[in-house]
């Protein structure tokens, strides 16, 4: 078992000081006019759990047919964050796929499982209602980093392929077990245990179903990890061994190490390069 140090511990209040410092400037920074070729629907509601009424940002390229989409999930520790910041692919639009960035239950509103169902509702709608907007969600992939990243490998591992057929996944916790040990503390809740609704230790049989590494099987679809090097709010090993475990399981699989970067960066060209010729290879199928 890894145990938690320093370095790590504030690394992770350093990730939840920057996420609230950027939702509190998000009306300055978050939206953006649409861009040639490029329709844009805001705030589209695909459902409304105990209330909760749940949106999702559809960035929609104009095209003679209508296009495959990428499921997008932010990150923030399932605890903060917003479907608008940080669309780390959005410039799918410019290679002809739509990008729905969604909103989830965070843990203060609901525990886990209700995060991964928000997911599933908002892949559901788009299948039912996605032409009405030029998106054919029959050809869908999902991406999301960090917690977006957990839950956009629980989403392909629930509902398989070919219902979704590529996953995108940048630093994402894939052991929760394990990373809620990390940051196991006395008398505090971490972001993981408020996830679960309790400390780890009592809540042992939910954190490995929130774990991705718990259900990685032959039939899921193909995978492209990506994680920083120096990550120390997601330890790299999450990554590493959700990708062993896919490539003993046979699911196609590449994973990239980004030498120098920590927790929470935008693509480079390269590295979009890569997450694009992922999503055209499958869902142009």
């Amino acid at each position: 078992m890894t145990s938690v140090n320093g370095e790590t511990a504030s690394g992770l209040r350093r990730l939840c000081g920057l996420v609230a410092f950027l939702l509190a400037l998000a009306g300055c920074t978050t939206y953006g006019p649409a861009r040639p070729g490029e329709s844009i629907y805001r705030d589209v509601l695909f459902a409304a759990p105990d209330g909760h009424k749940l949106r999702m940002d559809l960035y929609v390229p104009k095209a003679a047919r209508p296009a495959p989409v990428v499921l997008w999930i932010f990150g923030g520790g399932w605890r903060f964050g917003s479907k608008g910041y940080h669309v780390n692919v959005r410039d799918l639009t410019s290679v002809g796929i739509a990008v729905a960035s969604i909103q989830y239950r965070l843990s203060n509103k609901a525990v886990y499982p209700a995060q991964l169902e928000d997911c599933r509702a908002a892949a559901q709608w788009l299948r039912i209602n996605g032409s009405r907007y030029g998106i054919d969600a029959s050809r869908m992939g999902v991406s999301g980093e960090s917690a977006g990243g957990q839950l956009a490998a629980l989403l392909a591992a629930t509902e398989g392929k070919p219902r979704i057929r590529a996953v995108c996944a940048l630093y994402p916790p894939t052991d929760i077990i394990d990373l809620g040990r990390l940051y196991a503390k006395p008398g505090r809740l971490s972001l993981i245990d408020r996830l679960l609704g309790g400390p780890v230790e009592e809540k042992l049989n939910l954190a490995a179903d929130a774990s991705p590494i718990d259900h990685v099987r032959p039939s899921l679809p193909p995978f492209l990890i990506i994680h920083g090097e120096r990550d120390r709010v997601v330890p790299l090993q999450q990554s590493e061994r959700l990708f062993c475990a896919l490539a003993e399981a046979g699911v196609e699989t590449q994973f990239i190490v980004v030498p120098e970067k920590g927790h929470w960066f935008r693509l480079d060209n390269a590295l979009f390069a890569e997450v694009s010729r992922l999503f055209q290879v499958h869902l142009f199928r």
